[in-house]
């Protein structure tokens, strides 16, 4: 295995780790402290997300990887997550504006 391939599978392996808690997070909630955890999910999702921008900046340093964010493709993607969101609450799959019990916003919605 080169560095290349290395970082890359960082890339993959930090993804995962985002994945995992952003699965356990909508399981648990955002406030939610595991047993023995002393940081919240929210938290720990910071921190994975750290983990993985690592990894891409290693890429971009080390490879000339060229990874920017893209506004114009993050607005597209919105977008879309939106227009889903609200076909599958027309399917009575989401429900909106629900207060959830022990579930805080860190912030006010835009």
């Amino acid at each position: 295995m080169n560095r290349l391939q290395l970082l890359l599978n960082k890339l993959a392996e930090e993804s995962t780790e985002v994945a995992k808690i952003a699965l356990k997070t909508a399981q648990f909630g955002l406030m939610e402290r595991c047993p023995g955890q002393p940081l919240t999910n929210a938290e720990r999702t910071h921190q994975e997300l750290d983990d993985l921008m690592a990894a891409v900046e290693m890429l971009n340093e080390e490879f000339g990887f060229g990874y920017e964010p893209n506004q114009t493709r993050i607005e597209a993607k919105k977008t879309k997550v939106n227009k889903f969101a609200a076909y599958s609450q027309s399917l009575g799959m989401v429900t909106p504006n629900v207060k959830l019990r022990g579930c805080a916003l860190l912030r006010s919605p835009a």
